[in-house]
């Protein structure tokens, strides 16, 4: 262990109670250890990605072979503190070296399931609508990360699908009034035959959304000092689907604050684990020009 992460194991053993809207240093390996069970509504993180991203000397990047095993041990502290209620919705990515594509993110959903009781619900694609093109002729541009999202509960989790719900397209309004068709009988010598079932109607709040995002990235913010910010359309959308006001939002890695302040626009509680103090810095700046009159104290209330 490095002198540093000696240093912040420290730090948190001399926490005695993780307090609401407030970043902590410290390795959240270490810090999640302070939640109380069933605590948490919702966690929206983004963490370092292996071998990518240089986040400076305190920011350790893990290699894929080594990845997995450092970061399910957050995963496993999350089946505690998470309420039963809850999700956790995990934006992470890997990446294509010596010509071949990793697999360490499908390894570390795969062991999240085996081994800590969290469910899979969902995997989702971010489409990110601005993309550096990639070099080389044989391989496709990339502009996809992955989101997948757990819960305690598959059963039971907090949602709210109406919130979300997006504006019909014309075309989409005039296929209500057809008869809907569909090759769903099948025959016993194997081929399908066409049926027919009376016309659905649309929901009044509009369509629910697909499984594929559009939100902009980090590079469509100006200002923001940290390598990788978060756009803020990211956890606004699973912040308004998945909580209530006054739910309390963790995010582990929070580097440049997006889910802090997304949380206390929306009139939601937040706490946020990082090791680089210049990035806790940079989050109370953020949030003092975001809220210039607030006393961020008051947000606990």
């Amino acid at each position: 262990m490095k002198d540093y992460k000696k240093k912040y194991k420290r730090m948190a053993d001399k926490i005695n109670e993780i307090e609401l809207n407030k970043t902590y240093l410290g390795d959240c390996m270490e810090l999640s250890k302070k939640l109380p069970d069933n605590y948490i509504d919702l966690v929206v993180t983004s963490p370092p990605y292996a071998d990518t991203v240089s986040y400076g000397k305190f920011v350790e990047v893990f290699n894929p072979e080594e990845y997995v095993n450092w970061f399910l041990e957050l995963f496993k502290e999350a089946q505690r503190f998470l309420k039963p209620t809850g999700s956790f919705i995990l934006n992470i990515n890997d990446r294509a070296t010596n010509g071949e594509r990793s697999t360490y993110v499908f390894e570390l959903v795969h062991r999240i399931v085996k081994e800590t009781g969290l469910k899979l619900l969902d995997r989702y694609i971010w489409f990110k609508k601005s993309a550096l093109p990639m070099t080389g002729e044989k391989r496709l541009n990339d502009r996809v990360e992955y989101i997948f999202h757990f819960v305690k509960d598959s059963k039971n989790f907090k949602t709210y699908t109406d919130r979300i719900r997006e504006p019909y397209a014309e075309v989409s309004l005039k296929r209500f009034k057809n008869k809907v068709h569909g090759n769903d009988i099948v025959r016993a010598d194997g081929t399908t035959e066409l049926s027919q079932r009376g016309s659905s109607k649309p929901h009044p709040l509009g369509k629910k959304p697909i499984t594929v995002f559009r939100f902009d990235t980090g590079s469509a913010l100006r200002g923001l000092e940290h390598p990788a910010p978060f756009h803020p359309q990211l956890p606004e959308f699973f912040i308004k689907w998945l909580t209530d006001e006054g739910d309390i939002i963790l995010d582990p890695f929070m580097g440049g604050g997006t889910v802090a302040e997304v949380s206390l626009k929306m009139k939601r509680k937040y706490i946020g684990f990082d090791v680089n103090q210049k990035y806790i810095d940079l989050i109370e700046k953020r949030l003092k020009q975001s809220f210039p009159n607030k006393n961020l104290n008051e947000f606990s209330k």
